[in-house]
Formats: structure tokens, C-alpha cells, sequence
């Protein structure tokens, strides 16, 4: 990906965004034919659901980011590192969403993918509240607590 979050667009910002949330919709949807228990499936279904409008919402919020931001950094190259390291790590995981579901075994590697899904995106969404113009960070905000709201209907099936 050749991007640099010294001069990170909007639409870099977008493509990402949006890049992780089909992701998570592809993981869901396919992960439904790997489920054993209806709690799991409708969660999967629901969750495949959250993604789509996340989707939809990515796509508004593109006109409402900034276009450049200055990073506060102890050195030069310091935030764009780190984010670029959240990125990739969540990109490297959900490039393989095809290896990740055939690893599935249990109801229980379903649910720890999603929660390691849905954290990693929160990671990342905050980073990019960060970079975002206040009408931006609102709708990020709103997102962050629905990601949040997932984690905690996930970790509700642990105990089903």
C-alpha cells in the first residue's frame, strides 16, 4: 500500500476504512456455514448486517475528513509507524479471511476471530477519529461504540 500519514487523504483514510469492514461482512457471512449454534449464527447474521451499514457510513463520512494532518511525533516518521503497524497487522489478518474461516473448528474460534476483529478495529477507527474534522470524529465515535457493542454481545456467547 503506498500511503504516507504525513499526507494521509481522506480517501486513504476511506479505503481502509472501508477495506476492514467489507473484511469483517466477508468473515461473518462465510463463517455462518462454519457455525453450530443458533446463537452464533444470529450473531454472525447481525454482525454481517453492522458491517454493511459501517459500510454505508464509511462511504458518507469520506466528504468529512480532513485531507491532511500534522502528527504530533517525538521524531519524524514516529505516528506513521505505529499506524501503519495497526494497519497492516489488521490488513495481513483480514487478506486471509478465506484461510481463517477453513481454520475454523468450533463455535469458540468464531467468536475469538470476531473479538480479535472487532478490537483491532476499534485500534484503528480511534487513529482515524484522530485524524478526522469534528463532524468526522462524531460519526467515528458513534462507530467505536457500536464496535464496542459488538465485543460485548460477542463475549455473551462465551458464557451460552
Amino acid at each position: 500500500m503506498g500511503w504516507s500519514l504525513l499526507n494521509f487523504s481522506g480517501e486513504e483514510i476511506l479505503e481502509i476504512a472501508l477495506q476492514i469492514e467489507e473484511s469483517g461482512k466477508t468473515f461473518y457471512e462465510k463463517a455462518l456455514d462454519y457455525a453450530e449454534q443458533t446463537h452464533v449464527k444470529e450473531m454472525l447474521v447481525f454482525l454481517a448486517q453492522e458491517e454493511e451499514k459501517h459500510i454505508e457510513a464509511f462511504t458518507k463520512l469520506g466528504s468529512t475528513l480532513t485531507n491532511y494532518f500534522v502528527p504530533k511525533e517525538r521524531y519524524a516518521g514516529e505516528y506513521e509507524d505505529y499506524v501503519r503497524s495497526l494497519v497492516n497487522s489488521h490488513i495481513i489478518q483480514i487478506a486471509a479471511v478465506e484461510d481463517k474461516v477453513k481454520s475454523i473448528q468450533s463455535d469458540q474460534d468464531i467468536l475469538h476471530f470476531a473479538l480479535s476483529f472487532e478490537r483491532d478495529s476499534i485500534v484503528i477507527f480511534q487513529e482515524f477519529k484522530n485524524m478526522a474534522n469534528k463532524a468526522g470524529g462524531e460519526i467515528l465515535e458513534r462507530l467505536i461504540e457500536e464496535e464496542k457493542g459488538h465485543i460485548r454481545k460477542i463475549n455473551s456467547l462465551f458464557h451460552k
